[in-house]
């Protein structure tokens, strides 16, 4: 019985999702790719050892996650009505992708070709930044949506877990060979760090060129402000879109602390930047780890088991930095910390996942507009955060985090689980 359901369930897939097996290949080297250009430009480590060469001042720091967030969900909002109307998606993904990479190609090239002033340098990379994550966000668009097309939900999950799993482990042995030599230095050589970013963002955008895709009939043509109001009315007539619009506000609350981590960690404990490598290899190894548990308890246990693990372990994260801070010898632990943010895209991926169950397929394009929008209103506050550490010390402000997101995991217990739902 049990076989011939499968059989069943593979046929439908089959017709629902042509070219299945292609395109999971296709994703799968995309994120790889993706992930080794990630690992050379951590938000974690990197950016801010970076930003502290040029300077301390913790405003900055914050404005961060918060150009971060604004790139990466406002984008998504403002042309998720023009993708839904996109016959295929694919050529929006390729274009996206590629602006992934422009950023850091000019940034590496400033870094080397230039002798401007910190302050000059500072505001360039800001806006380099800030268009980098203007086109993440609409990658993430195109890709929650292209894979809602072509990869059936019971395989998102898998797709997930293997690609980190292959990219983290590259990522970590590309770590061991190049990164000691890059940091070894009293200024680590940044500039060679954002033109291997660019190079395989670059590489990872080309892939998407073997992606398999029929066209589906675009969406109408409604105004945007109709589209605007027809995805906020979701909320209202989704309860649980609704409670699960109120755990990400407060997951998301933690992150504007990610750029602090380090220069916290530089400030109490003495960290140098030949130890980077470390935190950068705990991160990279977590998420392989995480991604490969993750993934298959998704599939099997549902999307909204796993974002309460993972919401769980952020809340946790702050909390324990503090700790270690206080400790003799804690300089020797603080990896800990960063391995356990090497879960953070993993939830994203998640909640991603999460939220496009709970979605009608034709609604997909405005369930995930709406809640990028609510993943960015907690980074609104993210320079007074760093204002709030200048002025008050990390301590408070990470247990005031820490504290926030575990109220966030006590809401999961109030989501659904679509996929038990329609078993039921």
């Amino acid at each position: 019985m049990d076989k011939n359901v499968s059989d069943q369930t593979n046929d439908r897939s089959k017709e629902s999702y042509p070219h299945e097996k292609r395109n999971l290949i296709v994703f799968a080297l995309n994120q790889i790719l993706m992930r080794l250009g990630w690992m050379f430009k951590a938000e974690s480590v990197v950016i801010p050892a970076f930003i502290e060469v040029y300077t301390s001042s913790g405003t900055i720091r914050g404005l961060l996650p918060l150009i971060l967030r604004i790139g990466q969900s406002l984008p998504q909002f403002l042309v998720a009505q023009r993708v839904a109307r996109m016959p295929k998606k694919q050529g929006f993904f390729v274009l996206t992708g590629f602006g992934f990479a422009i950023p850091w190609f000019i940034l590496s090239a400033t870094l080397t070709l230039t002798r401007w002033s910190p302050n000059v340098i500072v505001a360039v990379f800001l806006v380099l930044c800030t268009l980098h994550w203007l086109a993440v966000g609409c990658n993430h668009l195109a890709n929650g949506t292209l894979q809602g097309k072509l990869i059936s939900p019971e395989k998102r999950g898998r797709l997930l877990a293997y690609s980190n799993i292959i990219g983290c482990t590259l990522a970590i042995g590309v770590a061991f060979y190049l990164l000691p030599r890059w940091f070894s230095a009293s200024t680590p050589r940044y500039a060679l760090l954002f033109a291997a970013t660019a190079f395989f963002f670059g590489i990872a955008a080309l892939v998407c060129f073997g992606f398999r895709e029929l066209p589906s009939q675009p969406e109408g043509t409604a105004p945007f402000f109709k589209f605007l109001g027809d995805a906020l009315l979701s909320l209202q007539y989704d309860r649980n879109f609704r409670r699960f619009a109120v755990v990400i506000l407060l997951f998301y609350s933690i992150w504007p602390l990610f750029p602090h981590y380090t220069v916290f960690g530089t400030r109490t404990l003495g960290l140098v930047p030949s130890g980077f490598v470390t935190l950068i290899i705990a991160q990279n190894a977590s998420n392989a780890i995480g991604a490969g548990i993750m993934g298959n308890i998704a599939d099997r246990s549902g999307n909204r088991f796993v974002l309460r693990i993972l919401i769980l372990i952020s809340a946790c994260m702050p909390l324990l930095a503090v700790g270690i801070s206080r400790m003799p010898s804690g300089a020797q632990f603080y990896w800990i910390i960063f391995a356990l943010m090497g879960f953070t895209p993993v939830s994203a991926r998640i909640v991603t996942n999460y939220t496009l169950e709970i979605a009608p397929q034709e609604k997909h394009p405005q369930y995930l507009g709406v809640m990028s929008l609510f993943q960015a209103i907690p980074l609104f506050v993210s320079p007074l955060i760093g204002a709030l550490i200048e002025e008050f010390a990390f301590e408070p402000v990470f247990i005031g985090g820490g504290i926030l997101v575990l109220i966030g995991f006590l809401l999961t217990f109030r989501l659904s689980e679509p996929r038990f739902d329609q078993k039921s």
